[in-house]
């Protein structure tokens, strides 16, 4: 039976692979059936039922199933960063050479000019490493031999390395190699927790974080291998922390040199053997201990030089692309080491790490409690996250792009876990203690659930007596809720944000993130009225309106518009507006003021459509969000001069808002 069980697993999984990278159904071929895929994912889990012991294996056997099942559902194919990445591994293979010029077009990214600009060498661009080329290389191979027999059968099927069984294959990779981390940080939380909670904690951070998007909807990223290879790593020097040997050292450097070459970051982990090594360097200066002494500086130094050596394709890489062992390429991110914007990987609404994924928020908890159990091990891990973060908050776009979560913090997922497990242990114990307070808390949210319900129904959302779409009202009240609390895992950043605003604590999401100046690139910053605006403006602004392709604000006198700054600075002011204007009205003017300060008086506002520049002084901004109020000479209704029944008082409509650095 249990190898009837194994099979059953295995036929379901050959199955799903063969749609994904072959797009061709065995089961259909043979028996004419048309089975879905989650068809093929139930009988994995049969299959597992029926196998006894070994319970690990047949875990990630059906987890595997569903993963791929998840890929063919989502529409998981090479895409984003990953089509550079690729680069590597078919000019490898195909060309013998790492001049992408050719690859990249084959890609369809021809039309990307500057990763054609010739390098010293003459090469095309990268910013990317040659890492993931070595650890897809065999799953590159496989599709290179379902592209063969595709081929022979489809001219349109190519076997030139760009064809879809290639980039099909990439992606089962992915969930392969996430699966592999999965594995080595289930096992480094077996360390020091029972294998339950160790279980338990890495399926939360892992379905809990952005790693999940990574293994099956953009698998062809580099995320899951990189988060493979830092598990590896961090599990070792766990593993081995006590009583390390000189080969296990040899090793550890082996293994940070090459996932240093699947992503640059992973190079920080070598912090933790390098605790290692500075508190037995202490210890042993201490103790006079020149045997200890001189056997921890051998492999301090065999740990640097397999890390070297290890990191050597990479900088043959270099040499051939940039002519030097070790190049920095212009197309990549800056590193803005004096301007790290720390609070904003953490928790903001674009990426913040804690905010996007609140698992890793209660990871991070844990990690101080875990740290607190055994800070011989929590300390380094502390130390290393910490200098993640810096380093990941110095990038200029510390976001991550288009990317889903803090993505950058693929190799962190271990420490995490970590501090999952320290804190659901404690959380079991504390609970089994007091099991009132759970009652209590569940409750209590059920109570919430009916407030918000009331409040949403106070507001006109819901009507009362008749049928309601429950999932139309609930996402009212969730809106009712962040009214009143904001989202709670952006805590503290966002309760400071707005005690040092003046605003609700929900401002924060939008406000925070789309802060102007910024982006050193972008030395400016614009509303445009009328057009979602709703959140930057104050009083005195009247419904939108459109004059043709112009979206505009009518404005009563004075009107009040939030400007949030990332940092104070002289600033050119333009508001482009025109007055309201009737016979026999007076010239209409306006004054502006920057958080109580005056900065202009007396500019005329003309009833055409109008510019209106005004120059600011540095002093008169802050840090922050800042309350530009317009004052206008005269408001007037529209029903007073006899122009219609318009009941509200007008002084003029504004367009936009921009603000310039000078």
């Amino acid at each position: 039976m249990r190898n009837a069980g194994w099979a059953l697993i295995g036929l379901a999984a050959l199955e799903l692979v063969s749609r994904e990278v072959a797009r061709k159904s065995l089961v259909a071929g043979i028996t004419g059936l048309d089975l879905s895929a989650w068809t093929m994912v139930a009988s994995a889990v049969a299959g597992a039922i029926v196998v006894s012991g070994r319970r690990t294996a047949v875990v990630f056997a059906v987890l595997f199933t569903i993963g791929v099942a998840l890929q063919l559902q989502l529409g998981a194919r090479l895409q984003s960063d990953g089509f550079y990445y690729y680069a590597y591994l078919r000019s490898l293979a195909f060309d013998q050479d790492v001049n992408f010029t050719n690859d990249y077009k084959m890609l369809g990214l021809g039309d990307k000019a500057h990763l054609f600009n010739p390098t010293p060498t003459g090469y095309a661009q990268s910013a990317w490493t040659i890492g993931p080329a070595f650890v897809w290389a065999p799953f590159f191979t496989a599709g290179h031999a379902v592209a063969g027999v595709l081929g022979a059968r489809n001219p349109d099927v190519s076997t030139n390395g760009v064809s879809f069984p290639y980039r099909q294959a990439l992606c089962i990779a992915g969930l392969v190699y996430g699966l592999l981390g999965c594995w080595f940080t289930w096992r480094l939380v077996a360390l020091y927790f029972n294998r339950g909670i160790a279980a338990m904690a890495t399926a939360f951070v892992v379905i809990g974080s952005f790693m999940l998007w990574y293994m099956v909807k953009e698998p062809s990223m580099t995320h899951a291998p990189s988060m493979a290879g830092a598990a590896g790593f961090i599990w070792m020097w766990a593993a081995t922390r006590e009583n390390r040997t000189l080969r296990q050292w040899a090793l550890l450097g082996a293994l940070a040199g090459f996932i240093g070459m699947i992503r640059w970051q992973n190079v920080l982990f070598a912090l933790l053997p390098a605790c290692d090594a500075l508190a037995l360097l202490v210890g042993a200066y201490r103790r006079n201990d020149q045997q200890r002494l001189r056997a921890t500086l051998i492999a301090g130094a065999a740990f640097t030089a397999c890390a070297v050596v290890a990191f050597v394709p990479q900088m043959l890489a270099w040499r051939a692309i940039y002519g030097t062992f070790l190049a920095v390429s212009p197309v990549g991110p800056q590193i803005r080491w004096w301007d790290p914007q720390i609070i904003d990987i953490l928790w903001s609404s674009r990426n913040g790490l804690l905010s996007w994924s609140p698992a890793l928020y209660l990871g991070a908890v844990g990690l101080f409690i875990f740290t607190w159990m055994r800070p011989a091990v929590g300390l380094p891990a502390f130390l290393c996250l910490a200098v993640m973060v810096f380093f990941n908050a110095s990038i200029q776009d510390w976001w991550g792009s288009a990317g889903f979560g803090g993505r950058r913090f693929d190799g962190t997922i271990p420490f995490f876990a970590l501090g999952a497990a320290a804190l659901g242990e404690r959380a079991i114990h504390w609970t089994s203690r007091r099991p009132a307070v759970v009652v209590m808390a569940a409750a209590a949210m059920i109570a919430l659930w009916n407030v918000t319900l009331m409040k949403v129904a106070q507001d006109g959302h819901v009507r009362i007596g008749e049928p309601v779409s429950f999932g139309d009202a609930g996402a009212h009240q969730a809106r009712a809720f962040h009214g009143w609390f904001g989202h709670p895992f952006t805590y503290p950043a966002s309760l400071v944000f707005a005690a040092r605003n003046g605003l609700p604590i929900g401002s924060y999401d939008l406000l925070a993130a789309n802060r102007f100046l910024g982006d050193p690139t972008r030395p400016y910053g614009r509303v445009d009225i009328g057009a979602g605006d709703e959140l930057l403006l104050g009083d005195g602004w009247h419904g939108p309106e459109r004059d043709g392709a112009i979206t505009f604000r009518w404005v009563a006198t004075p009107a009040t518009l939030l400007v949030p700054l990332d940092h104070a600075a002289s600033l050119t002011v333009q508001v482009r507006a025109k007055a309201f204007n009737y016979a026999g009205s007076s010239p209409q003017s306006l004054s502006a003021s920057v958080n109580g300060t005056l900065v202009a008086a007396g500019l005329t506002a003309p009833p055409d459509w109008t510019t209106i520049e005004f120059v600011t002084e540095e002093r008169a901004w802050r840090a922050g969000v800042n309350r530009l109020q317009l004052q206008f000479s005269r408001a007037t209704r529209p029903a007073d001069v006899g122009l219609g029944g318009d009941p509200r008082p007008l002084a003029a409509a504004v367009d936009y808002v921009r603000v310039q650095k000078r």
